[in-house]
């Protein structure tokens, strides 16, 4: 039997696309202040924003009745009619927000216009609407407690009160990079986070939000037309490991575009390497009409009319400026053609191959005597650079080492064929089994800097560190906390001591964020992925020629646990084996 649901039953429906977790909360609460032209903007909140939700602005507040209209579905002050929706210049429109969280929280929303004399508390509780004259300061203070009470099904999807954290304070520092002219302040559980005063300058506000190890390399871009970029590109020395130093907006509207992130990183071109990414912060200006902010749930992505010119105006003013800027700072070899500098797409990476052209039959070859001298000398140098003269070496075992091929793999001969060992990937695996064992054994020795190193990180970063500290001190980092965004890197596990400490520091930083957004759900697995990271930063690399002594050292090392185990710690193998049975069939002697 078909029926009509009821209000209450809309709302929490409604609340399911609306807010999806407490960062989704945050984020509508923002939009509608900014709306309110409000200047200053302070957030509490606490668990995340699991237990608490306080939003305090100084907008422009609402009278009674119009608050008690924006707990209603549907109800906006932002658009009357269809051609407002295909023109909008708000944040919020659709009026869902405040009815959906209501109807999953204990909400109350206190307000006031500087034209009354008096303002309005409203308190929605178990579903009961109570509304009150009451006495608050200009604007508009919403309170939102134990989100999701009313909805066990939906609470219990809800991540690590550090990972609710992190979402909440990536939208923060979204609306807080945009909005310079606005004051933002951010306590977490009773702690100041963020104390952003109002700045006309956009650079000093990337610097207070992002640190200035950042903001000190960044390259300014203004460009007027039918489509307007502005903002800043990222030198190619701060590229990171993943896109969260990553920052598009759309009129003001901070969204997730692969087209537009696309562009800026094809426009980086053999600047920067394909695993790694541009950090940039970028508004693009566009009509409204050119562009559908209706396209999600949550407003976080848009669609563009006419993507391919975005893409376009991206890709040609990233290389542009990068080409004016940089270009002339690279030092090009003397005996280099300056003409071989290029800022296209890396087709010519060492990643991309052409393909092997056809060849005949090995029996209709003919070779000629230059054929024959260059197969020669081609072999020596092989020899003299991979092999190793046999008569030098002793057996490891029943291993027989035979060398080094590609500075990746070392090939050995045992009873039953020929070993292929993943150099990197093996010495990751044993690395990783010491510096578990030396950590489990409180073995793990730190290593006193020559100098200190001082980071300024990003908000973000920084709450990484923080909610990483204790274990990471234990793993033999001496960071000290060092005033809002810096820390002091005073010593770093001893086996880390020959590394660039500032992009082992980034690296680990990144690591823990991404693992920790997929739950992480113990200090133990966090401690692990920190000896992971250890473990494969300090490996032998796979593009690393070793001697002799170090290949044979790792030979030793490997038939120590190859009984037990023959992966990496993330899964890969790092040996095969071509059985002398293989051999024989693949040269169809069998």
């Amino acid at each position: 039997m078909i029926k009509k649901l009821d209000k209450d039953l809309i709302n929490k429906i409604a609340a399911g696309e609306v807010v999806e977790r407490p960062a989704s909360v945050v984020k509508e609460l923002m939009e509608n202040s900014i709306d309110a032209q409000a200047d200053q903007i302070i957030l509490e909140i606490k668990t995340g924003g699991i237990d608490l939700i306080a939003l305090q602005d100084n907008g422009l507040g609402m009278t009674p009745k119009d608050a008690q209209l924006a707990i209603e579905s549907h109800a906006t002050s932002k658009i009357s009619s269809i051609d407002d929706l295909f023109n909008i210049q708000t944040l919020g429109f659709r009026g869902e927000a405040l009815a959906s969280i209501s109807a999953v929280s204990q909400f109350s929303l206190e307000t006031k216009r500087q034209d009354s004399n008096e303002g309005t508390k409203l308190q929605m509780i178990n579903n009961k609407l109570k509304i009150e004259s009451y006495g608050c300061p200009d604007g508009t203070k919403i309170i939102i407690k134990e989100l999701f009470h009313n909805v066990p099904a939906r609470k219990k999807f809800l991540k690590s009160a550090n990972t609710e954290y992190n979402h909440i304070l990536e939208i923060f520092t979204n609306f807080a990079l945009i909005n310079p002219q606005i004051s933002f302040k951010l306590t977490h559980n009773n702690k100041l986070i963020l104390n952003l005063p109002s700045s006309k300058d956009w650079l000093a506000r990337i610097k207070q939000v992002l640190g200035t190890d950042i903001a000190d390399n960044l390259i300014p871009l203004n460009t007027k037309g039918s489509i307007n970029l502005t903002g800043y590109l990222g030198k190619p020395q701060i590229a990171r490991n993943n896109r969260k130093s990553q920052f598009i907006f759309i009129n003001n509207r901070a969204v997730t575009d692969f087209i537009i992130a696309k562009a800026v990183k094809e426009g980086y071109g053999s600047l920067i390497s394909r695993e790694l990414y541009p950090t940039f912060i970028l508004n693009i200006n566009l009509p409204p009409a050119l562009v559908d902010v209706n396209v999600h749930p949550r407003k976080a992505e848009v669609k563009f009319k006419a993507p391919q010119e975005i893409y376009l105006a991206v890709l040609k003013e990233t290389q542009k400026l990068l080409t004016n800027n940089i270009s002339q700072q690279i030092k090009i070899n003397s005996e280099t053609p300056v003409k071989k500098f290029t800022l296209k797409p890396q087709r010519n990476s060492k990643y991309f191959r052409p393909s092997v052209s056809y060849q005949p039959p090995f029996k209709n070859i003919k070779s000629q005597p230059s054929q024959i001298s260059q197969a020669i000398k081609f072999s020596q140098e092989l020899l003299k650079d991979g092999f190793i003269d046999q008569s030098t070496i002793e057996k490891i075992g029943d291993w027989r080492l035979l060398g080094q091929i590609h500075k990746a793999y070392l090939l050995v001969e045992a009873p039953q064929g020929v070993l292929i060992i993943d150099q990197h990937a093996a010495a990751e695996r044993i690395l990783y089994e010491k510096f578990k064992n030396d950590y489990a054994s409180q073995k793990i020795k730190s290593q006193k800097l020559l100098l200190p190193l001082t980071l300024e990180l990003s908000s973000r970063e920084v709450a990484v560190i923080n909610q990483s500290l204790e274990f990471l001190q234990n793993l033999g980092f001496d960071i000290e906390i060092f005033g809002n965004n810096s820390f002091i890197i005073n010593a770093v596990p001893q086996d880390l001591d020959k590394l660039d400490v500032k992009i082992t520091i980034l690296g680990l930083i990144n690591d823990l964020e991404e693992n920790d957004f997929k739950k992480i759900k113990s200090i133990d697995d966090q401690k692990d992925l920190v000896i992971k990271y250890t473990a494969c930063r300090t490996a032998i690399k796979f593009n690393d020629k070793i001697d002799i002594k170090e290949q044979i050292k790792l030979l030793e090392d490997i038939r120590q646990i190859i009984d037990k185990i023959n992966t990496c710690p993330h899964g890969r193998p790092f040996i095969m084996e071509l059985t002398l049975d293989q051999l024989a069939k693949n040269f169809k002697r069998i």
